[in-house]
């Protein structure tokens, strides 16, 4: 990290999406030549698609890189691991599908080519560390941690050996749900082309929050203390979790601040725009925060609201931020969660590129109330939780 920026924490940062158009044979060897066909086809479509809807312009490279989150001063980041061509197809989002067994060997490759990318970038090993233990947080340089983006990953069976592998492997939280509902829990609109009306009426989902499945996920994830990211999750599926984690507390004995839960990448819904069921209510944020949770801010225009110059993004920030300590009293709660590379054309104005976290740290410095409070949110508040991801946790 450079000596004169401060550090700072991004939750939510989708480091392994650039990877996405080499990683055409997750199955190694043994899938056979049709298999590897479609897989190639897959990653060719995705690559597109994500030039198409999440870059700043068609032609425009990827957003996240090393040299941009180094450039920055990034000290924290959640490296999102996330399977696109085990979510969009469109036969399984139709007839909602449950997850395939081989999400999991999906997503271990992804997580295997990222590390593998970061040792060809930083051989001597002294720019990156990827963490699997409390000791790991303290490395002088850039320090990443695997997160799932989608529980579906896990595959359909054997779900506690899989959420402990990735516990080994440092993996600090896992997004229950994602865009579209696969038999987890019920999600919240999150799609721009659609408003929350219309994307319920497209996608139908039943009444239920969690299924039996995504019961079974919380109770694993709560065992080998991997945290719940409720990010993207219908209000229903989030009630239903914190319920079901309030009585593991009781049986466990477990101290509820022991346990956070967390919301990696989403807005207040009382900042706007609209009554948008992704962003979190006054309620819901509390009850995160009561558990010495965190709320980290997506840099989304859809979500937090439009922009076209910096001034009116840091104003929107401050909005938000605002509305978070509103609801909760104070910003022992508050961070950041770009969700950076993740879909989300368009960003904030100023807002652009892994190294543009200079400006949202500004932004942040301007409307906090003063520089304690801004290096909590920047960085303190997401190291404070993840030290409780890791704590008691089997060494890797």
């Amino acid at each position: 990290m450079p000596p004169d920026k401060p550090p700072i924490a991004d939750l939510h940062c989708h480091y392994p999406m650039h990877l996405l158009p080499h990683d055409r044979h997750p199955g190694g060897g043994r899938e056979s030549w049709s298999e590897r066909l479609l897989n190639k086809l897959d990653a060719e479509a995705e690559d597109f698609l994500a030039h198409l809807f999440n870059d700043q312009y068609l032609t425009a490279g990827w957003r996240v890189s090393l040299d941009g989150l180094e450039q920055a001063g990034a000290k924290l980041v959640c490296s999102v691991l996330y399977w696109p061509p085990a979510e969009f197809n469109v036969m399984d989002i139709m007839r909602q599908s449950p997850p395939l067994t081989k999400y999991f060997g999906d997503i271990q490759y992804q997580m295997d080519c990222v590390e593998a990318d970061l040792r060809r970038l930083d051989p001597k090993g002294d720019r990156v560390k990827v963490a699997t233990s409390l000791a790991d947080l303290e490395d002088d340089g850039i320090v990443f941690l695997h997160c799932v983006e989608g529980a579906l990953h896990l595959g359909p069976q054997e779900i506690d050996q899989h959420v402990e592998w990735l516990a080994r492997r440092g993996v600090v939280y896992i997004t229950l749900a994602h865009l579209f509902y696969r038999r987890v829990a019920t999600n919240a609109p999150a799609i721009p082309a659609l408003s929350d009306v219309s994307y319920k009426e497209v996608f139908k989902q039943p009444e239920e929050g969690l299924t039996q499945l995504g019961r079974r996920v919380v109770e694993a994830m709560y065992e080998h203390k991997v945290l719940i990211d409720i990010s993207h999750m219908s209000e229903r599926a989030i009630d239903e979790t914190f319920t079901l984690v309030e009585e593991l507390d009781k049986k466990t004995g477990r101290e509820a601040k022991a346990y956070p839960l967390i919301a990696t990448h989403v807005g207040m819904r009382s900042a706007g725009p609209g009554e948008q069921e992704y962003n979190l209510s006054d309620g819901t944020a509390k009850r995160i925060h009561d558990r010495c949770g965190l709320i980290g801010l997506i840099t989304a225009q859809h979500q937090l609201g439009s922009c076209s110059t910096a001034e009116e993004s840091k104003k929107i920030v401050c909005r938000h931020l605002e509305a978070i300590e509103k609801a909760v009293g104070d910003h022992k709660a508050s961070a950041i969660g770009t969700d950076i590379d993740g879909f989300i054309r368009p960003t904030l104005a100023g807002f652009e590129q892994a190294s543009n976290l200079v400006n949202l740290a500004g932004w942040i410095r301007d409307c906090a109330p003063d520089g304690a409070t801004a290096d909590a949110i920047l960085y303190g508040n997401a190291l404070r939780v993840v030290k409780k991801a890791f704590a008691g946790r089997p060494k890797s």
